[in-house]
């Protein structure tokens, strides 16, 4: 397979995984012994690819050569590919980085394809609920009757907790920050809404009298276009949304920094150009082509700066901003949140210490390390960081975040009463910013 340098937060590809594929049954066979040759060469292409090409010489302190004596007498006695990749991973995770992971690229994987019909509502992992965060206006969902606020508590016929049993079963396995968990839950329950076009998904909610109340929603076809796949893992699908909000603020939001949002972003900022501000939104945005985010801040600032750099074991490449004509001048917010990751943070990070931004929400997830997708002997993927990144202060996000100039969360009771928090957040922050 070739491999792609990429600035992709983990959580894209984690979340695609299917359920089945992170639970495979321990097979009590002896292992072949073509088996056993190709998990051995896979063992050792980990280990040498870490030992010579990590960015950091150091290994942040853990002795790789120790990892290698406690991991390999277990790699050599998994029964399954599944707890040999298992083994692979728990090594992995001894670094303690974003962005170092093995997949097991089984036939179910492979075959995963989208499901033709949406509902189109988004949702939220608060105080352990699952709450709608969003509803498409004019949707099916809409005039159903579900609304922001509303607690999602079967569908169809399952319990949220019935639906999420395998996941969290998973979990006990490969412990996760509780960020992450909390966007694999909202991503597993997501899926569980999508079927085939002009069926209908039942669904049971609180609503907002805390009364439970069942809605009959209609899939409908999606609308939106797909992404490029990235090696074994499908296509995802690609959001933008530009408009006005109210006190002449621009509002920009989208899901992947890829290069068909470049033109997009870029068409949205000089329309905006009379603009008072402009907000964008890249909450659960897990990152993309790290090189568009100097792209974009090339359209909101008028001098050459730096939004940081990156550094590897013998490499440095530093994310030069440089001016573009017909530069918007008014004010700038970033919403951030847990699922803000990679590119998201660098724009992040950078706008705000160049003091060009206010973030505003959430501390982001800290993930920001450009990776590379390799194909072991095994048929597994591994993706792998290839350097570090530091802010234009010299600041490591890497398992820090980006901290917001102004922290507010969203809560059930705010989405009920049909308010962002943070969006109102943000407007705040234009329209009193000097």
């Amino acid at each position: 397979m070739t491999k792609k340098i990429l600035v992709l937060n983990l959580l894209l590809f984690s979340c695609l995984l299917p359920l089945n594929a992170q639970t495979t049954t321990v097979s009590k066979e002896a292992v072949k012994p073509e088996t056993a040759e190709l998990r051995r060469q896979s063992f050792e292409k980990v280990w040498h690819i870490i030992n010579e090409k990590h960015y950091d010489p150091t290994f942040g302190g853990v002795d790789w050569l120790k990892m290698r004596e406690v991991y390999q007498p277990q790699a050599e006695a998994a029964k399954s590919d599944a707890e040999f990749h298992g083994v692979l991973n728990r090594m992995l995770r001894e670094l303690k980085l974003s962005h170092f992971a093995v997949y097991q690229m089984t036939a179910p994987v492979q075959t995963v394809k989208f499901v033709p019909g949406i509902i189109e509502i988004e949702l939220k992992m608060l105080d352990n609920q699952a709450v709608v965060s969003r509803v498409q206006t004019g949707s099916t969902a809409e005039q159903a009757g579900l609304k922001s606020g509303f607690v999602i508590e079967k569908i169809d016929g399952k319990t949220v907790a019935e639906l999420l049993a395998p996941l969290e079963k998973s979990f006990a396995k490969r412990p996760l920050p509780e960020a992450q968990k909390r966007i694999h839950r909202e991503k597993t329950l997501l899926s569980f809404f999508g079927g085939n076009v002009e069926t209908q998904a039942r669904i049971e909610v609180l609503n907002d009298k805390n009364q439970r109340q069942i809605f009959d929603v209609a899939r409908v076809k999606r609308k939106g276009e797909m992404s490029a796949a990235v090696g074994n893992f499908p296509p995802q699908e690609v959001v933008f949304e530009a408009k006005r909000l109210a006190n002449n603020i621009g509002y920009i939001r989208f899901n992947m920094w890829i290069i068909p949002q470049m033109s997009k972003i870029r068409e949205a900022i000089r329309s905006m150009k009379d603009a008072d501000g402009i907000i964008f939104d890249v909450r659960g945005n897990p990152g993309g082509i790290a090189g568009m985010a100097p792209g974009v801040a090339g359209l909101l600032v008028k001098e050459q700066t730096s939004l940081g750099s990156m550094t590897g074991r013998n490499s440095e490449i530093k994310f030069i901003v440089y001016p573009q004509s017909d530069v918007f001048e008014g004010k700038v917010a970033i919403l951030t949140d847990y699922g803000t990751g990679s590119t998201s943070e660098i724009f992040a990070a950078g706008m705000q210490e160049i003091g060009r931004a206010k973030v505003v929400g959430e501390r982001s997830a800290g993930a920001v390390l450009p990776s590379v997708f390799d194909t072991l002997p095994t048929g597994a993927i591994f993706q792998y960081a290839i350097s570090d990144y530091k802010s234009p202060k010299s600041i490591l996000i890497e398992n820090r975040g980006v901290i917001p100039d102004t922290e507010i969360k969203l809560t059930r009771q705010t989405l009920l009463d049909g308010r962002d928090v943070q969006i109102e957040e943000a407007i705040k922050q234009i329209k009193n910013a000097k």
